[in-house]
């Protein structure tokens, strides 16, 4: 007897993390990063997420795989962690910050806000110190 309830609650967990590449986008788009590298991150409860950094505009994506995203909120739960983040309060957002921290060339930037595009896909705009201009001296 007590297998069936085990079996349930395994097919309900599997279902609502599929749901989550099936949920209709909003917000952002996808289609911005189609070209776009991406880097491997991981957060500090072990989530496994890819950021993408738009070239152009310098906004982040975050996907993260569904069994990470499972595991980020699990490991949250245990500890009592908000599932979502104070900064921006947009899911994904400990992802983006790591990838700020670990990439030199982003050194002194922040998350300014966020949108969840979908259960998996979250984008954020930064704002990065601007980087000193050349002296320019007028002759005349």
């Amino acid at each position: 007897m007590p297998r069936r309830p085990v079996f349930i609650t395994a097919l309900l967990v599997l279902a609502g993390a599929l749901s989550g590449c099936a949920s209709a986008p909003k917000g952002g788009s996808l289609s911005d990063y189609i070209a776009v590298g991406y880097t491997n991150v991981t957060t500090t409860c072990g989530g496994g997420y890819q950021v993408y950094r738009q070239p152009i505009n310098g906004r982040l994506l975050v996907a993260a795989y569904a069994v990470s995203e499972m595991r980020q909120t699990f490991c949250q739960s245990w500890r009592g962690e908000p599932s979502v983040s104070p900064v921006t309060g947009v899911r994904h957002e400990e992802a983006a910050l790591e990838y700020i921290a670990q990439t030199p060339a982003m050194k002194g930037c922040t998350l300014v806000s966020g949108i969840e595009i979908s259960r998996l896909h979250s984008e954020f705009v930064i704002a990065c110190p601007a980087s000193p201009a050349a002296a320019v001296t007028a002759k005349g």
